[in-house]
């Protein structure tokens, strides 16, 4: 009898743990609405940790989001703070075969390729660079985030710097305790940081605004050069965020998209929880991302869907068919650069040479 009240109690704890995280952490409230009316509602069946493990599955389905769940193998969750640091190495055949997560390559014409297939690494900044100082010397690039269906949001961030000098990045939004926080992404010349500000329910409109982390910034290595990015439908969350701060701090007329389909539009990002003295792993929609201009991609078309569109579509793209696209509008960019950068070398030497001006400032 003493056991069965400790499992329990044990149960009962446990359930109540995963209903108070989410409760506190899961973005949308509006799904929120009746979150209370689970707090107890199985008090009367949980008698061990394994039924409220399945009434948890039960009320975390209530929300109806696809991506607030409980990680069943231990082996899918991966804290930021020791990823692929105890995971022994893969030597088969089919680990071998496997393309890298980052690639570059350089054309003898100086087209850069540059491929990223994932953000989820802890090393992923750190790989981009490499692959970005093989192509430094590249006139136009090729950006292949096809497949890439996100990761790790602040590195995608980070790896914006390779291609621009500055700007503000994406901003994201997070329940907080006592509101909403706030925070963006930006670049300057000489940093890479971020703001947090927290909007309180009830502060009468004061915000709060937290210190602000710096980081030392990425090389501009790739800025000023013509860029094509290649997106489908299965480019998603980091990535997204990526393409959206690349092309809206672009600049006019040298950033161009080709795929064979809108993104996911997936504007929303979860994060990894653990409960129970870590034997329970939990994955929460934890905050929505908005572009540099505002916009929402939206959560996967669960409620909304505002996928990114190629400006140029390959329809039945199985690799090689966009890659080639990118490349002939990528020529034309540059093509156009040339011309542009030409005429306004004649224009500069003409008003050197035969402008009013031109005589007095030399003579001086």
């Amino acid at each position: 009898m003493n056991i069965s009240k400790t499992a329990s109690t044990q149960g009962l704890e446990l359930y109540h743990a995963i209903w108070e995280l989410v409760g506190v952490t899961f973005f949308d409230k509006s799904r929120l609405a009746n979150w209370s009316s689970w707090e107890h509602k199985f008090d009367d069946l949980i008698d061990s940790e394994e039924t409220a493990l399945r009434c948890a599955d039960e009320m975390l389905a209530s929300l109806n989001d696809t991506y607030t769940e409980r990680l069943i193998a231990p082996s899918t969750f991966v804290s930021p703070s020791s990823a692929d640091e105890s995971a022994a190495p893969d030597n088969s055949p089919a680990a071998a075969e496997k393309p890298a997560d980052v690639m570059s390559a350089l054309s003898p014409s100086k087209i850069g390729y540059l491929r990223i297939s994932s953000f989820d690494r802890e090393d992923i900044v750190e790989l981009v660079e490499a692959a970005v100082a093989k192509i430094a010397t590249c006139e136009g690039v090729i950006l292949d985030l096809r497949g890439n269906s996100g990761g790790r949001m602040h590195q995608a961030m980070e790896c914006c710097g390779f291609f621009l000098d500055q700007g503000l990045l994406a901003t994201l939004k997070f329940r907080h305790e006592e509101g909403l926080k706030i925070r963006q992404y930006f670049l300057n010349e000489d940093q890479f940081f971020l703001t947090d500000e927290v909007h309180g329910a009830s502060s009468n409109g004061i915000v709060t605004t937290l210190p602000t982390d710096l980081y030392k910034r990425r090389a501009a290595t790739l800025f000023g050069k013509p860029l094509v990015i290649l997106l489908n439908r299965r480019t998603a969350s980091a990535s997204e965020m990526m393409i959206c701060a690349l092309v809206q701090n672009g600049i006019a007329g040298q950033v161009h998209m080709v795929g064979s389909a809108a993104t996911a539009g997936k504007g929303i990002g979860q994060a990894d929880y653990e409960v129970g003295n870590g034997q329970v792993k939990l994955r929460v929609t934890r905050c929505h991302w908005f572009a540099p201009g505002g916009e929402w991609l939206g959560d996967c078309g669960q409620t909304e869907r505002n996928g990114i569109d190629p400006e140029t579509l390959v329809e039945g793209d199985t690799g090689p068919e966009a890659l080639k696209v990118a490349a002939d509008e990528l020529r034309k960019m540059l093509t156009a650069h040339e011309a542009s950068s030409a005429v306004a070398s004649d224009a500069t030497s003409n008003s050197v040479s035969d402008g009013p001006s031109a005589v007095p400032a030399t003579a001086n």
